[in-house]
């Protein structure tokens, strides 16, 4: 079962950088999936972009008119509004999928707890579901890094698209992980048989960290560097 875990936390991360991927390939964005991040860039308008920046530095500090400096501006204004539909795709995919599970798993509820016993197809099911467990594990990891570094990140997509709708940055992390902790309370106490359970924590918790180690520190700048 923490083999199951291990796979999960590696394909979530990976199908959630697609979520990013193909929002930005939608837009016409160039975009590459790496191990643990997405990366996006406008080809089309990079020349201009860097050519701006080089020449008007002093003007663009000052905000001071300088020429083609409205064309540069929709670009920008453009690319902002692109970036939170970039950055929403992610938890999108993620949300969702754990969505999908969720309901597929409620139509085999009866069946798990009239045999209590737990088919492939069902385990498929707890494990789309716990999709979900991203939010709650985010908001874990954003809290620890705060007392490690003494300033909560401002990296994550969560934070990120909460400072772009002008709310605080913790909303949208506190509250997709209060959901994920809800839906993993329910997985574990009103679906999994009351003998699984100890074994169905433990090989979370060890295959859930595992999983992020082996994936986003060792062994994904490999292979998807």
């Amino acid at each position: 079962m923490s083999l199951a875990f291990i796979l999960s936390t590696i394909i979530g991360t990976v199908s959630h950088e697609f979520g990013h991927f193909t929002v930005a390939k939608s837009l016409g964005y160039s975009s590459t999936v790496s191990y643990g991040y997405t990366n996006w860039d406008d080809s089309k308008t990079r020349p201009f972009i860097d050519s701006v920046f080089s020449k008007y530095s002093k003007e663009l500090e000052a905000n001071l008119d300088f020429p083609r400096k409205k064309e540069f501006d929709l670009i920008q204004e453009r690319q902002r509004k692109d970036a939170f539909w970039i950055t929403l795709g992610g938890p999108i995919q993620t949300m969702l999928t754990g969505t999908i599970g969720l309901l597929l798993l409620l139509t085999q509820r009866r069946k798990i707890l009239e045999t209590k016993s737990i088919k492939l197809y069902q385990w498929l099911c707890i494990f789309l579901s716990l999709f979900w467990l991203r939010q709650f594990a985010n908001l874990v990891t954003w809290t620890v890094g705060y007392f490690i570094n003494g300033e909560f990140s401002l990296d994550g997509d969560e934070v990120r698209l909460a400072l772009s709708l002008g709310l605080p940055k913790a909303t949208l992390a506190v509250s997709s992980a209060i959901i994920g902790l809800a839906i993993l309370t329910f997985v574990i106490f009103k679906i999994i048989p009351i003998d699984k359970r100890i074994t169905f924590i433990s090989a979370g918790l060890f295959g859930g960290i595992f999983g992020y180690l082996f994936w986003l520190v060792w062994v994904g700048p490999i292979l998807m560097p």
